[in-house]
């Protein structure tokens, strides 16, 4: 039976100072905006649960401020942070996952599977949410409450119509979110601390614009040494739309929210750019140097199942996919991080990471793996007789699944030349230690044949693209 201590155990305040997190140096926007400001810190824990094998927080934190009372008519960023830790800690190393929510949710957001997994790792799993602050309401606008890619498509447009000036930066809501996390990292640190705990290094994941989270945090941060962002299969935007639309013919609804606003039509101007060097993580890629698991659905409604193409071979560093098939953006509700807990528990453990090598060569996918874990590995294909749309929401479940014999080369050859109409993915899946508590999937990135489009490149309206006098 849990015993539940209720509100107000302590409180305590903080001034935020220049560098106060950590030690790192002031060399980039996002970087400045994070430890350069003087915004008040401070957090109060409204409950602690104390279980026979762990005790939990749920904690109320003001990360800090966003723009001004002309401009929006809440100022102070709030979140929850929940954490759990277990009654034995053996690391020092803690998991913290970003969550979105609202304003209006506060409930304790770490579940059964999490409190096992950090029983199982022996260490401590803390969760961020309303990550952004939301919903926004921005008192120049007749629409009462901006959420998610809205009120970031709104912040972007407003960034971009004013020129794109380095005193407008505050403008951006990734900003503000990725300082949030930071914040959160603290609080884990305090909370430990007050339990004689020392936490000293992170592992960050995220889901879409908390994935996108999860990749300025650790732009700034030294203390992630891991990360495995989800669904937010975007990086080298530009390059990435550009597969999209002319996959699609159009922009999925799913990015309507940009559409409207008439992002595409900037992304050809120096504006862009600039923004893009503030907040698109492709920018500042070789900052990622961590170990990194990058998770996406294999027929996302944002992004083609091959957007991986435009920049996963760039980063830097340990890197690893898992495209996970007949999933959408959501994940379904069937993906319950057990991926993500194998691949924190191999981190925290110091453990050897299997080396999967891929490249395409005579339209054949070749893969090597370097390992002495045993594995499955299986072939998967989706096939669109009409089109290059793998979007479950567009086309159902395409991916069909097709195991192959493990060879003593650890060496595999897939045709990709196909005998049906249309479009194909292909990618190849291998579970390593499959039998074990903590099996570790990963894929190829899946590759599309033919390697043509249907469709032609998107023509940028510049009657919309109008900065503000």
């Amino acid at each position: 039976m849990l015993k539940v201590v209720k509100k107000n155990i302590y409180k305590l305040h903080f001034i935020l100072l220049i560098f106060s997190s950590c030690n790192n140096e002031i060399d980039n926007p996002l970087e400045e905006y994070v430890y350069g400001t003087d915004h008040e810190y401070s957090y109060e824990i409204v409950d602690s649960i104390i279980a026979e094998k762990w005790t939990g927080y749920h904690v109320k934190m003001i990360s800090g401020n966003w723009l001004n009372q002309d401009l929006v008519d809440e100022v102070e960023w709030w979140h929850y942070v929940d954490i759990i830790i277990p009654n034995e800690v053996e690391f020092d190393k803690s998991l913290m996952l970003i969550d979105g929510g609202t304003k209006d949710e506060d409930f304790f957001r770490l579940d059964s599977t999490s409190i096992s997994y950090a029983i199982k790792s022996k260490s401590i799993i803390a969760n961020i949410s309303n990550i952004p602050f939301q919903p926004i309401n921005f008192l120049e606008s007749e629409q009462n409450a901006f959420y998610e890619d809205d009120l970031i498509a709104f912040s972007w447009n407003r960034f971009l119509k004013s020129g794109a000036k380095k005193n407008d930066v505050e403008w951006l809501p990734r900003l503000p979110m990725t300082r949030a996390v930071v914040r959160a990292m603290d609080l884990v640190q305090d909370i430990a601390q007050k339990n004689k705990i020392d936490v000293t290094e992170f592992v960050v994941s995220g889901a879409s614009k908390r994935g996108w989270t999860t990749w300025t945090t650790a732009a700034i941060d030294k203390r992630v040494i891991a990360i495995a962002p989800m669904v937010i299969d975007m990086l080298n935007l530009n390059e990435s739309l550009e597969n999209h639309y002319r996959s699609y013919g159009e922009y999925s609804i799913a990015i309507q929210d940009y559409v409207n606003y008439n992002i595409p039509d900037w992304m050809v101007t120096k504006e862009f750019e600039i923004l893009m060097k503030y907040v698109e993580p492709y920018y500042f890629k070789e900052k990622f140097t961590m170990p990194k698991l990058l998770i996406n659905a294999g027929s996302d409604e944002f992004f083609p199942t091959d957007s991986w193409r435009f920049y996963f071979n760039e980063l830097p560093g340990d890197k690893y996919l898992q495209y996970i098939p007949n999933v959408n953006h959501s994940l379904n509700g069937g993906y319950l991080n057990e991926n993500l807990f194998s691949f924190y528990t191999r981190i925290i453990n110091d453990q050897v990471f299997p080396k999967l090598i891929w490249e395409i060569k005579n339209d054949s996918l070749i893969s090597r793996v370097v390992t002495n874990q045993d594995y499955k590995v299986s072939i998967w294909k989706a096939n669109n007789e009409d089109t290059r749309d793998f979007r479950l929401w567009e086309e159902g479940k395409l991916w069909s699944q097709t195991p192959i014999d493990r060879n003593s080369l650890n060496k595999y050859k897939i045709n990709l030349i196909s005998n049906n109409s249309g479009y194909t993915a292909t990618m190849l899946e291998f579970i390593f230690n499959p039998d074990s508590e903590f099996p570790l999937i990963l894929t190829t990135g899946p590759y599309v044949t033919p390697n043509k489009y249907p469709y032609d490149s998107y023509i940028p309206n510049k009657v919309y693209v109008k900065k503000n006098d």
